[in-house]
């Protein structure tokens, strides 16, 4: 008889067993982003009879704040990380309780969706920086791929939700929802244990926050891998995020559905990530992560090209699907690249300068989608958007060729 593999469910519950302290990272993930769908749905629908240009404007409040992830990387490098990650998710719960309460128009509704981005541009590289720290080196990808399942239920079980609540109730309860969940998140990660700044090299003195973004941003210049993920990762996200401007306009004009059915199509892409996620952590460490990177920005391109050509809602979940794969690969990837190829002490900076391109590229597609969607149609725009977005593979694969160079000396 052939020896059977370990199930993705026993890899999971053995890894969150093992790691006490991860496992309180995990749940307030996995919490949080569940309601962090609930509310991104929430929104889309809140300000979709305005047009496609509100919707864009919305997002694009969403994605700018997120440009700050050099600045948000090189905090994460000085404090302790777990202060940082309770005190953004509860501020991000108290905005969205306003919102619930008050339901404010487009012009009051925008700062508030900016700040709440803007917090959680600053815990993004904390989180990510602290799985190295709390995770030995030979577990780091199965851990990657387990928070990505947490963070994927913002895509899967998030939208699913926001879109019912919002069509039976209003947009006020999946608002609700939302700040709730974040107060559950804080409130989890008092379990993380303190997580102080990492002591740097004798060389290296303690410059000012300013200096520090600086090193960081020099770093990623000088870097050729980190250098090409940052260019990479924005060609592809500056075409691939157009899907979140068309995929509404995709289903009431093209496809003639209700809410609950874009909430359902949203869903069908967090399926395909909680699925990747799943097989992840048993396969991750059978491939190199540049595999899982590349491979998966190519699925993204394809799924989302299958999404525009969709003839009925069940072909569009099938591509949303897909594309939800790939993405999962890619981050998954990409996380563990960052992780395996860059300095402890620079960790929160390079995540930072990563993400903030992936950031960038999803302002700039937001300012593109909207006129596009309407001037070609929602179909149109997700071809475009996938064909664009294989131009990002072929950059990723050929930095990926070049080993880092040594973090700097200031």
């Amino acid at each position: 008889m052939f020896p059977s593999l370990p199930s993705p469910h026993d890899e999971a519950v053995t890894l969150l067993c093992d790691l006490p302290r991860f496992r309180y990272l995990w749940l307030s993930k996995a919490i949080s982003s569940t309601g962090t769908g609930v509310g991104r749905i929430a929104l889309v629908l809140f300000v979709a009879p305005s047009g496609p240009g509100a919707v864009s404007l919305v997002l694009i409040g969403t994605a700018l704040p997120l440009l700050a992830g050099p600045l948000a990387g090189a905090v994460a490098d000085r404090v302790d990380q777990r202060r940082m990650l309770a005190g953004c998710e509860a501020g991000q719960g108290a905005i969205y309780a306003i919102l619930a309460v008050t339901r404010p128009s487009l012009p009051a509704l925008l700062p508030l969706v900016i700040l709440a981005s803007l917090l959680a541009t600053f815990a993004a590289p904390a989180g990510k920086s602290a799985v190295r720290r709390l995770v030995p080196a030979e577990r780091r990808g199965q851990a990657n791929a387990l928070l990505s399942l947490a963070m994927n239920l913002q895509i899967i079980a998030g939208p699913a939700i926001g879109g019912v609540l919002a069509g039976i109730t209003g947009v006020s309860v999946a608002f609700g929802v939302n700040a709730a969940s974040f107060g559950v998140s804080a409130l989890l990660l008092t379990g993380l244990g303190p997580l102080a700044p990492l002591r740097r090299p004798a060389t290296e003195a303690r410059p000012g926050l300013l200096a520090d973004t600086g090193s960081g941003l020099r770093y990623a210049r000088e870097n050729p891998a980190v250098r090409g993920l940052v260019l990479g990762t924005l060609i592809f996200v500056t075409f691939a995020a157009m899907d979140n401007v068309a995929l509404v306009f995709l289903v009431r004009r093209a496809l003639h559905g209700p809410a609950a059915e874009y909430g359902i199509i949203s869903a069908a892409f967090g399926a395909g990530m909680v699925a990747a996620s799943l097989a992840l952590t048993v396969r991750v460490n059978r491939r190199p992560a540049a595999f899982w990177l590349t491979g998966g920005v190519v699925a993204g391109a394809v799924g989302m090209v299958l999404t525009g050509i969709a003839p009925s809602a069940t072909v569009a979940c099938a591509g949303q699907a897909v594309a939800g794969a790939g993405n999962t690969a890619d981050l998954v990837g990409m996380d563990t690249l960052v992780q395996e190829r860059v300095p402890a002490h620079m960790l929160g900076r390079v995540f930072g300068i990563v993400y903030g391109g992936a950031q960038l590229g999803s302002a700039l597609s937001y300012v593109i989608a909207g006129p596009l969607v309407a001037l070609t149609g929602p179909r149109a725009t997700f071809v475009i958007g996938g064909a664009g977005a294989l131009a990002g593979a072929f950059v990723l694969a050929s930095a990926l060729r070049s080993r880092p160079a040594p973090a700097p000396a200031p």
